[in-house]
């Protein structure tokens, strides 16, 4: 899908065109120059990670490769976060700078149900949540003077309420803030009113529900909105067939990029190329997110053994940062899954990579009937219909037996289906369900109101399996 020409990132950017121009031992010898910097830093300044080196033998923080740097600095999950900082309040004994230099806080959702991590950042670290923000974009073709829209909550403690304010102010480029209270048609009317839109940047979730209540009242993204060249989306996977649709609609290639407020921001990116591996929907393959291996260290490995997974394997991203002065998180075990594609791999440059739509977190992956389940399963099965507007499943237990209950609404601007059209494709998700993730489920219609609380990130599933043992 061709966008709007612009210019190349990497020939407009000095810092891209260095970092592009490195081969891989030169990238290698700068991380371990940071990594070497970082642990002497932290060794000086902080008692927890002061323990975890002194415990791996690396005395003084001095680290001579990056090779003895992944074997003796022991790993951190957000348990181990959230009892230091109970120990210590607010900060835990993590913080790599005076506390007095602590000017700004990050904290994490707290969707997973254990509490929230908290950052304390510096000065620099806020430049630095803007920059890594900023970056991504840059290489998806924001610029200066561009109109784009922000569709996730501003404001508030967590880092992407801050960074995508940070990042357009940097850029030059003029923001719109939409997310949070302003109703989806209000952001219509709003896009529709000011005209040259050129950027958009949502949740995955949220870009699936724009481009529906946009269809739904009679409007063609791409005709609407033809200078769009750039849709960019993060926090969720998706399936191929869904991003083909999106990209159709809206005239434009989608791009993806991979953050969280451990990184301070984005730590990688799928570049102007696209979510598609040809830049082409055509394609059929999965596109990669670049890593922004000069600002993070990115290990994927084997969860239960911790050992580098082999290239095109699954395993748990484990995350340095590199240049985080305040909170910065070192070998933090994210609890996210994603599949590696080494850099020898991703058709030229040294950066290594993660496949795009597929990033997922491990603590979601469900055990039903014996097979291991993951929802982007049903998100590829069910988004695979164009028809679908919005799902959402359960597990549950009846007379002592596992059952799976699909709901499936069908998409406003597909309301005219008829009765018969209606059953084929529930016939059809359930026979897709059933390919994907090796099991029969219930699959049912219900209307697309029950879905209006889907706003920023889905949480599509719920497991009731242990209400069901109860007396």
């Amino acid at each position: 899908m061709a966008s709007p020409a612009i210019d190349d990132p990497f020939a407009a950017s000095p810092l891209l065109r260095r970092f592009a121009q490195a081969t891989r031992a030169d990238l290698e010898a700068y991380q371990l120059r940071k990594v070497q910097v970082l642990c002497e830093r932290l060794y000086a300044n902080s008692a927890y990670y002061r323990a975890r080196m002194d415990a791996g033998g690396l005395r003084d923080g001095v680290v001579d490769s990056l090779d003895r740097f992944s074997k003796a600095f022991a790993s951190s999950a957000k348990a181990d976060f959230l009892a230091d900082q109970q120990a210590a309040p607010p900060f835990g004994t993590r913080l790599g700078v005076d506390r007095a230099d602590v000017v700004h806080i990050s904290m994490t959702s707290g969707t997973s149900g254990q509490g929230q991590e908290i950052y304390g950042r510096t000065q620099r670290d806020v430049h630095m949540l803007g920059y890594l923000h900023a970056l991504p974009w840059f290489m998806a073709g924001l610029r200066q003077g561009d109109i784009a829209i922000n569709c996730v909550p501003a404001g508030g403690m967590t880092t992407g309420g801050w960074g995508p304010g940070e990042a357009i102010r940097i850029l030059g480029a003029t923001g719109f803030h939409v997310g949070g209270n302003t109703s989806t048609d209000a952001k219509i009317d709003l896009m529709l009113k000011l005209g040259g839109l050129r950027f958009i940047y949502a949740s995955t979730n949220y870009l699936h529900t724009l481009t529906e209540a946009l269809l739904a009242r009679g409007i063609t993204p791409r005709e609407a909105f033809p200078g769009m060249h750039g849709l960019f989306i993060a926090a969720e996977g998706y399936p191929l067939e869904w991003a083909a649709k999106i990209e159709e609609h809206w005239g434009c290639r989608l791009q993806e990029g991979y953050g969280s407020t451990q990184l301070n921001g984005f730590g990688g990116s799928t570049a102007s190329a696209g979510v598609f591996r040809s830049g082409s929907a055509s394609g059929g393959e999965r596109g990669l997110i670049r890593l922004f291996e000069w600002e993070h260290l990115v290990e994927i490995v084997d969860p239960a053994t911790g050992l580098p997974v082999k290239p095109g394997e699954q395993g748990e991203m484990v995350v340095t940062n590199l240049s985080v002065e305040g909170s910065p998180v070192v070998r933090f075990r994210t609890g996210d899954a994603a599949r590696f594609v080494p850099w020898q791999e991703c058709g030229g440059g040294a950066w290594n990579a993660i496949e795009c739509g597929t990033i997922g977190r491990f603590d979601d992956m469900m055990k039903i009937r014996g097979n291991n389940v993951w929802p982007t399963m049903f998100d590829a099965a069910v988004f695979a219909h164009p028809e679908v507007g919005e799902y959402k499943g359960r597990v549950y237990t009846r007379d002592g037996k596992t059952e799976v209950e699909v709901k499936i609404a069908v998409a406003d601007h597909q309301a005219g289906l008829s009765s018969d059209e209606r059953k084929r494709l529930l016939q059809s998700v359930r026979n897709a369900i059933k390919e994907r993730s090796n099991m029969w489920v219930d699959v049912c219609e219900v209307p697309r109101a029950e879905f209006q609380g889907f706003a920023y990130k889905a949480r599509r599933w719920t497991d009731e399996r242990q209400d069901g043992y109860r007396l």
